[in-house]
């Protein structure tokens, strides 16, 4: 209803729309809330089980490493053959684990601990001495900014233990693995990188390789294990979790409001289809009205243009010839008019039927053209009609297509105010068989058409703008019903425009060629 205000909470059915916005929002913070949640869990987790992963490796690194110069000691005491350029590149690379975990502490800071211990001075020493940066190489293996987890910094905290004073603890005091790793380390260089191997310096290599007890390493494997498989299984269990939460969502709001909702537009759709149907109907019966009236009008018409024809036989004063001829032009327009609301009735009742016969090119041309080179010089305009050499003849409509022509041709020359109107016909043979198309194009060096304006240039009652209208005059309907009688012969009408510079209507249509002598296609005589 004009001018009422829209009611917010007004029914939409058996809902109100306030209930529905409710339902929708409640459904809304069913799916968010937890998806919410489950997101942030993920990121969390994705970048705890990053963290994690870069310290699982370098720990296991480092432990590995230790296992190897083990290996190359035992190799040494037995006097077997080893390499000891890989024992020294050992060392260097479980020296270098070690100094990357030293500089990341376990509070995340990446700046390596100050201390004035002597056995980390040492350690510090032998770090430079290998040429060994452990705040780039803590950075490089991704161990800066990040915490190293608090199951894993257990194991390799000092717990505020004196190294020195650690380092004098009884055989089977547990250690922490930075200080028992470390002062194990200050020995495989004295037996790897500074080559002394003689059986004292192998002995306190194995002191400190006892304090690494077996127990330590298989805890840090086992913690190691742990993170892997839990790294592992997350994922699958965050993946779970979202599974049952979309699922629970979805079944929430198709019972709260997709359901609810989809009834309503069904029942609105049923509604409107039957309103569009009783809208279809109504026009249909305003377009029989239209032609009925039309058709009704042309009897009297054609008396007045057949009393209008006989006063022209008659001996008249000069002056009453000028108003027969008045008579006759307005005639003439009514009855144009009248048949263009007789073929807009047909074409929208579906009534519009094309008889298709041989006509010749040309001579249809010629006649559907004749109009317009009077219109065209009473407007200084030049007209230039262009046919093919051959004559070809086609089957058509020629009534129907006359209609098309002359609206096409009519509009560019009322259109144009100065230059040239050009209409080209041609027909084109298709592989050589005796199917063709029928193309005219017109064009003019009119005002042309925006561009805004030329997607609705073929609606029934729309021209460019309204200042043609007002100019030019005309109901609007030529175009569409020129199109409407394209269409149902087959056809197509196509616009190229440009504001100022003038446009140009093509007509096409397939078509079938034949003989111009005996208008039968070559189809037809083969079979004969």
């Amino acid at each position: 209803m004009r001018g009422k205000k829209w009611n917010t909470s007004s029914k939409l059915g058996s809902i109100s729309q306030q209930h529905l916005r409710q339902r929708l929002l409640i459904t809304m913070a069913v799916l968010l809330v937890p998806m919410l949640l489950a997101s942030s869990a993920s990121i969390f987790f994705h970048k705890s089980a990053a963290s994690t992963s870069r310290y699982v490796l370098v720990l296991g690194q480092m432990v590995q490493g230790v296992a190897k110069l083990k290996g190359f000691a035992a190799q040494l005491e037995t006097d077997r053959v080893y390499d000891p350029e890989e024992a020294k590149t050992t060392y260097i690379q479980t020296l270098g684990y070690y100094s990357a975990l030293r500089a990341a502490d376990p509070d995340g800071d990446e700046i390596e601990e100050e201390t004035e211990s002597e056995t980390r001075s040492a350690l510090d020493a032998r770090t430079d001495e290998v040429g060994i940066d452990p705040v780039l190489l803590s950075q490089q293996l991704g161990l800066a900014d990040a915490e190293m987890p608090e199951d894993l910094a257990n194991i390799w905290e000092e717990e505020e233990e004196s190294w020195e004073e650690a380092a004098a603890t009884e055989e089977g005091d547990e250690l922490s693995l930075e200080n028992s790793v470390g002062t194990f380390l200050l020995v495989a260089a004295e037996v790897f990188s500074d080559g002394q191997q003689d059986a004292a310096t192998l002995d306190r290599f194995w002191v400190e390789a006892d304090k690494l007890s077996s127990e330590l390493l298989a805890d840090v494997s086992m913690q190691l294990n742990t993170r892997s498989q839990t790294a592992g299984y997350a994922p699958v269990y965050l993946a779970v979790l979202v599974l049952v939460i979309a699922l629970f969502g979805a079944v929430f709001a198709w019972s709260t409001v997709v359901r609810p909702l989809i009834r309503e537009v069904l029942r609105i759709q049923a509604k409107l289809q039957e309103e569009a149907r009783a809208a279809k109907s109504s026009d249909m019966a305003k377009t029989q009205f239209l032609a009925t009236i039309s058709h009704e009008l042309r009897t009297p018409m054609n008396g007045v243009i057949g009393a209008a024809q006989l006063l022209e036989m008659v001996d008249l004063p000069e002056e009453d010839r000028e108003l027969i001829d008045i008579l006759n032009s307005c005639a003439d327009s009514q009855m144009a008019l009248i048949e263009e609301i007789l073929t807009f009735g047909e074409i929208e009742a579906g009534a519009l039927r094309i008889k298709a016969e041989p006509m010749e090119v040309n001579a249809f041309m010629k006649n559907a053209t004749s109009f317009a080179t009077i219109l065209a010089q009473k407007k200084d305009l030049s007209f230039d009609l262009d046919l093919p050499e051959s004559a070809p003849v086609v089957l058509g409509d020629a009534k129907r297509l006359r209609q098309v022509i002359v609206n096409l041709v009519g509009n560019a020359v009322k259109f144009t105010e100065e230059g040239s109107v050009k209409v080209k016909a041609t027909v084109e043979r298709i592989d050589g068989s005796d199917e063709g198309v029928f193309r005219v194009a017109v064009t003019d060096t009119g005002m042309g058409i925006a561009p805004e304006h030329q997607a609705k240039i073929f609606e029934r009652f729309m021209q460019g703008d309204s200042s043609s209208s007002r100019k030019a005059g005309g109901t609007g309907l030529g175009l569409s019903i020129a199109q409407g009688i394209a269409h149902e012969s087959g056809g197509e009408i196509s616009l190229e425009s440009e504001l100022g510079k003038g446009s140009t209507f093509t007509f096409e249509m397939k078509t079938k060629i034949v003989n111009a002598n005996d208008g039968t296609s070559p189809t037809e005589r083969n079979v004969a």
